[in-house]
Parts: structure tokens; C-alpha cells; sequence
């Protein structure tokens, strides 16, 4: 998929999750059509306002060193989603309602092979093998398009910490702050009742506000009427509301892009939503006072994401692209409490494959030097390459290695032993039905 394509739009998430850029063809050559059974109506449908889609994202791994042993895993998600057009259904201009399912399955590379890593070496593993409630919204754009108001189950990287997907480790995939914050800032597929405002002050430039409920309860893999329908959860240990703030630019022309600026706030008072591995002797959280700060209160962060074409080399989106990603947390309250990852792509890698690409990233995970751990201090950094090979219209195959340094941060795993650095093969199948 050609990244021009993804900068301008203002919210994207995840690539997993969005349909092919070409339209259907008429000719439907079963090699070249952007979907793998054809277009069942659905060309007729997005016409009458309906528009649908069906992937299937699957990563493959396997660590060659480092960990406790030699394996692999594999792990997958399968996407579903509606958007329906209610000026056209309804009468109502402006107005989408839009549904998304996730199903997920499959193993954590890290758990399996041993590899102490912070992030996921198989980035679409995670929250449950279950079939989660991922979008459930209505959109409402006001004033000429100049004001959105939304509103529903939201992730919030849907509209907040943008981040592409090419990559398979995670320190390259998504939103940052949720990577690193994933306690009380959730990420795809979690959802959670929210609200936000989209404000476009000029044509490039953007105002987002947001709302959620920040409670640990929607992480739930054991509570069906809150992961697959639109419930809430009850009162819950370390809840509170999340309120992001970001300022977007997103330079048109030819060499477009997105720059984003934003933080965050959340009025809890516990610290990372009680993950593993939580700071425990930081003074004034955990049940440890402090004489001259007391009880600490709050949560926050700051953020930018960067993500902008360099050079024009066709007229399908070819050319080189690069990102830029850095956030950080609140030193009292986050045991990793910065990331940075930076890389490039380039689209078009041969002339007689204009749609094949190659990437490059390489990034860093910081532990709290405050942290009662043997990581504390220390800095994971994975550095990743892939080749993707645009096999057929539907399908997309991405070659991929990474090799994941200090993971953990100093290289300690659970135990206090140190770990060799990772080397981890694999391969992302993405396919369009």
C-alpha cells in the first residue's frame, strides 16, 4: 500500500485494517483484483452508502538466538468492518456509523522463545484470543466539514498518537503512548467509551480533542457483554478519564505528510494500570508516602509522529517516505518512560514491481531509572528490515528481520540472568477478501 495514500487521510490506525486503494476492476483477473473473492456486490453496495471489508493480517516469527530457546510462534488478526453513509441511507449529511470486529489468535513470540523484550517481536498479538468489539461509533461533520464530533466505542489510536503498521516489532507499529502505556492507554482492538472533537482550523491544519473512560475493566478477555458488545465495565481499581489534546499539519502537494503534536492526562492515581513490573520505589505512589510531595495524582505525557514523503519517483504513490516517533511519560508514574523510532521506506523498490517496498527502522525503549529492576535505566533497541512483495492484487507478503538489543532494556529477563541479544525471522501475509 502506498503511504500517500495513508498520510493524508487524518486517522488511520493500523494498516491491517484498511481496504485495498484501488477501486475494482472490471475485468476481474483473478491476480490483479484488490480482493480475493471478487467484488460480491460490494461496489454496488458503497454506492448505496455501504461500504464493507474483510482481512486477515497473520505474522510468522522465530527467534535464531537469544531467549531460553529456539522457536517460533505465529499469531494473526482477522478485521471486519462497516461504514455506513447516512446522508445517503438516511438523509442526514455528514453523518457515518461505523462498526469494526476483531478476532485474534495465536501466540506471543517473546513468551514463547523466552526473549525478555518490552515490545512485541509479533506486534498483532495481544489482548486476548477472542473476538473484541473494536469500533462502534457515529460521526457527525459539521460547518462545511470543518468540525467533527464522535462519539462510541473508540481505540484510542483511531484518532489519537497516529502510527503507522509496516513494521512487526512493536516499537514501530501504532501509537506510541499505548505501547509504552498500555495500562490505562489502550491501543487496537480495545475499545472504550469516548468522545472526540476534530477541528479543522485551516486545510492543513487540525485541532483534536478527546474523552475516554480510562478503566482497566475494557481489557477484560473473561466478560463478553463488555469485549463484544457495547457494555461498560464496573467500578475498577486504578480507572479514571484519559483526555488527549494533538495538533495536526498535514503539508499537501507531492510531498505530503502528517506532523503531529499532542499529549495526554489521566486523573488516576495508580501507576501503569498495575502491569508487571510497576515501580514499586518511586516516593509517593504505591502506597509510599512521600514528606515533601504526599500523595501523587495524575498521569500524562507528551508525543509527536511525523510521517512525510521525500521524493516523487511515480504515479502511484513510488518514492521515498520517512517517520518519526517520539513520546514521554510521566517519570513518577511509567516504568518505560520514553520511546523514540525513526525509519524509512521506499516505495516502488523495482521498475517492474511498482508496488513492492522496502523499510528500514531502528528505535529505543527506556526503563525508569527509578524502576526496582536490573533493567532500570537501561534502553532496549531493536532494528528491523523487511521486503514487502505485492504478490496478487489481494495479498501481500512481507519479509522481515529484526534484531532486538538489551531486550528488557539491560538484557535481564525475569529471573535477574542476563539474555543475548535477538535475532527474530519472519514473515506478515496480508490478505484482502
Amino acid at each position: 500500500m502506498a503511504l500517500s495514500a495513508l498520510v493524508s487521510g487524518a486517522h488511520a490506525a493500523d494498516l491491517l485494517t484498511k481496504a485495498p486503494p484501488v477501486p475494482y476492476a472490471e475485468t476481474d483477473d483473478f491476480w490483479t483484483r484488490p480482493y480475493l473473492f471478487g467484488d460480491l456486490g460490494r461496489t454496488r453496495l458503497k454506492e448505496m452508502g455501504i461500504d464493507l471489508g474483510l482481512s486477515l493480517g497473520n505474522e510468522s516469527v522465530a527467534n535464531l538466538s537469544g531467549g531460553d530457546r529456539k522457536t517460533g510462534a505465529n499469531a494473526g488478526q482477522l478485521w471486519f468492518g462497516a461504514k455506513l453513509d447516512m446522508g445517503k441511507l438516511a438523509g442526514i449529511p455528514g453523518g457515518t456509523v461505523g462498526l469494526t470486529i476483531v478476532d485474534r489468535f495465536g501466540d506471543n513470540l517473546n513468551s514463547e522463545a523466552g526473549i525478555p523484550a518490552l515490545q512485541l517481536t509479533n506486534e498483532v498479538f495481544g489482548r486476548g484470543n477472542i473476538l473484541r468489539l473494536t469500533e462502534l461509533y457515529y460521526s457527525q461533520k459539521l460547518f462545511d466539514n470543518r468540525l467533527e464530533l464522535k462519539g462510541g466505542r473508540l481505540p484510542v489510536g483511531s484518532d489519537f498518537f497516529f502510527g503507522l503498521c509496516e513494521f512487526i516489532n512493536l516499537t514501530f507499529c501504532g501509537g506510541q503512548p499505548g505501547n509504552i502505556q498500555g495500562g490505562y492507554i489502550y491501543n487496537w482492538p480495545v475499545s472504550q467509551w469516548g468522545g472526540v472533537a476534530h477541528y479543522n482550523i485551516t486545510k492543513e491544519v487540525e485541532l483534536s480533542v478527546g474523552v475516554y473512560d480510562a478503566n482497566p475493566g475494557y481489557l477484560t478477555t473473561s466478560e463478553p457483554s463488555t469485549y463484544f458488545l457495547p457494555g461498560a465495565p464496573g467500578s475498577h481499581p486504578g480507572a479514571g478519564v484519559l483526555v488527549p489534546v494533538e495538533l495536526v499539519y498535514a503539508p499537501s502537494g507531492p510531498l505530503n505528510g502528517t506532523w503531529r503534536l499532542g499529549g495526554w492526562y489521566d486523573n488516576a492515581s495508580t501507576i501503569d494500570g498495575g502491569l508487571p513490573g510497576i515501580i514499586t520505589t518511586i516516593p509517593g505512589v504505591g502506597g509510599i508516602p512521600d514528606q515533601n510531595l504526599g500523595d501523587q495524582r495524575g498521569r500524562y505525557g507528551i508525543y509527536e509522529s511525523i510521517v512525510q514523503r521525500l521524493t516523487v519517483d511515480g504515479p502511484k504513490g513510488q518514492g521515498w517516505y520517512t517517520f518519526l516517533n517520539t513520546t514521554v511519560a510521566d517519570h513518577r508514574t511509567s516504568y518505560q518512560d520514553y520511546e523514540i523510532a525513526g525509519g524509512v521506506k521506499h516505495t516502488g523498490t523495482f521498475a517492474s514491481r511498482p508496488e513492492d517496498e522496502v523499510g528500514f527502522a531502528v528505535g529505543t525503549t527506556h526503563v525508569n531509572s527509578a524502576a526496582l529492576s536490573p533493567n532500570a535505566g537501561g534502553n532496549e533497541i531493536p532494528i528491523e528490515a523487511w521486503y514487502g512483495w505485492q504478490a496478487t492484487g489481494w495479498m501481500n507478503l512481507k519479509f522481515d528481520a529484526q534484531y532486538v538489543m538489551n531486550p528488557g532494556g539491560r538484557g535481564f529477563n525475569g529471573a535477574g540472568i542476563k539474555t543475548d541479544n535477538a535475532w527474530v525471522l519472519g514473515m506478515r501475509t496480508t490478505v484482502h477478501f
